[in-house]
């Protein structure tokens, strides 16, 4: 039930996606305008909109290179969407597609989306 004077569409569950600053070794950097462009677009396209929050402060832990911490200063994208566009197994898909092409081309060792409660770390960036 909606609160009185808040009738309004809703969408309740998060995606992040954290668009990385620097390559996996932790020195080159990587063209972070245009994944963010290219991010929002996505999410616009997908899930109708999106938020990017200026960059953060951020450390991964790449375990197949010994444990060595990268450290990074990702943007950081928010949107909000619907259970049933999230459950769309052809925008997903599509976000899937996505995150596997900037860790691929951004020489990433993990890419991390966030839908609702769970982390999901992309480490495969191979298409299909």
């Amino acid at each position: 039930m909606e609160p009185p004077g808040l009738q309004a569409s809703r969408k309740a569950v998060l995606v992040v996606l954290f668009v990385p600053s620097v390559e996996r070794d932790g020195a080159t950097p990587v063209d972070q305008g245009y994944w963010v462009e290219a991010a929002l677009d996505t999410f616009g396209q997908l899930f109708g909109g999106a938020t990017a929050f200026p960059r953060a402060r951020g450390v991964w832990r790449d375990d197949e290179r010994g444990g060595v911490l990268v450290k990074d200063e990702p943007v950081v994208i928010h949107c909000y969407t619907t259970p049933a566009d999230v459950a769309d197994s052809a925008r997903l898909g599509r976000l899937g597609s996505f995150c596997r092409r900037m860790g691929r081309e951004a020489r990433q060792g993990e890419i991390g989306l966030v839908i609702g409660d769970e982390y999901l770390a992309f480490r495969d960036f191979s298409e299909g």
